[in-house]
């Protein structure tokens, strides 16, 4: 008997559902939202990959250091003298010129003490032109002197010349007196009075011969007066030797005249003032601190492990936090010779045994200009340093 299949129902006698074909156009819209799962997945992966790879080169290319800071020399101005600040015209922020006043301490004591010294120096100056002109005379009268006794031995040597040849002729004319009245030529009167003219004539000779001596002997005294001039002479030097120490002084209160005004060594920026009108000061006292904005650089510390591949005049990248829109750029210009540990303050050595292996620093410096006075010592910025180029 052949079976009858009721409407609605398949052979097995189930109900059969009828299948409506889907509508026209759904299968593809199903097809494009996969595709554009996996174009999606596929750029992201893609993006990601380009991401691993640029910082895989990045990493492998640069080295970062985010650390840095920018620096510049900061010129500490202290005091050397003793005084109170009578002026101090700049404050923080202010631009000074080369040679622009910076602060000035009391000047009056020392202006009194260059006055006196002044004073000390004219009058040792004035003791020694005295002594000078002491020193003028004695020579104008020794000289003088000098001239007259020579004349008075002159005279006295002409004299003598004179009472030795009367002295002689008298001698021979009493011998002769004595040969004649012997004979009885002459009488015992002519005699003796060629006896009184011997007598005479060797009395005038010890005269004339005493008068050389004298002569000769004020000579002598006059010589003697010339040491005075030597005498004075040393006196003049002893002076000279105190003038030269007043002198000396008087150059050190002028040094420390002029430390008692402060001017700007070279065009730069004020960063601190320490001190204002009427505080008293001691040398060694911090006025103020200024730099030059023209000259910073950038100071970082690399790790050791990265420092055999900076080299100097390595390129480098600089982005300052103060101006995250703008990068700057500069070279390596110099590398450290050691460690910063090496520079700290409290060493912290390891007796006990336990080591801890921590990676050191060294510190490099980066050269880097100055934009319109933007770029302050202090700022932080991040470096990458570029090793393969």
């Amino acid at each position: 008997m052949d079976d009858v299949v009721e409407p609605g129902k398949d052979a097995q006698g189930t109900a059969a559902v009828d299948r409506v074909p889907p509508p026209a156009g759904r299968k593809p819209a199903l097809f494009r939202k996969r595709g554009v799962r996996l174009v999606l997945v596929a750029v992201l992966v893609v993006g990601a990959g380009a991401v691993a790879a640029r910082w895989i080169v990045e990493r492998w290319s640069h080295v970062s250091i985010d650390d840095s800071r920018i620096a510049a020399n900061l010129i500490t101005v202290s005091s050397e003298v003793n005084g109170r600040v009578t002026a101090v015209p700049v404050i923080a922020g202010d631009t000074v010129k080369k040679g622009e006043l910076l602060a000035s301490i009391d000047r009056k004591q020392v202006l009194f003490e260059l006055d006196a010294l002044d004073a000390q120096i004219a009058g040792v100056a004035a003791q020694q032109e005295q002594l000078r002109s002491q020193q003028d005379m004695i020579r104008n009268q020794v000289a003088k002197k000098t001239d007259a006794g020579q004349s008075q031995i002159r005279a006295a040597e002409a004299n003598h010349m004179a009472s030795e040849a009367t002295l002689r002729n008298a001698s021979s004319n009493f011998q002769r007196a004595s040969s004649l009245a012997k004979r009885k030529v002459v009488t015992e009167q002519d005699l003796e009075a060629a006896r009184a003219a011997l007598e005479t004539a060797e009395q005038q000779e010890r005269v004339t011969a005493a008068d050389i001596d004298t002569a000769r002997a004020n000579l002598a005294v006059t010589e003697s007066d010339a040491d005075q001039i030597g005498v004075l002479e040393k006196q003049i030097g002893t002076l000279e030797t105190q003038k030269s120490a007043l002198i000396a002084e008087r150059e050190q209160k002028r040094v420390d005249l002029s430390h008692r005004e402060i001017h700007a060594g070279f065009d730069g920026v004020i960063d601190s003032v320490f001190v204002d009108d009427g505080e008293y000061v001691s040398p060694g006292s911090r006025l103020l601190i200024y730099h030059d904005p023209n000259v910073v650089w950038v100071d970082a510390n690399i790790k050791e492990t990265d420092f055999e591949r900076v080299k100097p005049g390595a390129r480098a990248t600089i982005e300052v936090d103060a101006y995250p829109d703008m990068t700057f750029s500069g070279k390596v210009v110099r590398t450290g010779q050691a460690a910063t540990s090496e520079f700290a303050l409290l060493p912290s050595p390891n007796p006990s045994g336990n080591f801890t292996k921590v990676t050191q620093r060294l510190p490099i410096r980066i050269s880097i200009e100055q934009h319109d006075g933007l770029l302050r010592p202090g700022m932080m910025v991040e470096v990458s340093i570029d090793v393969v180029d």
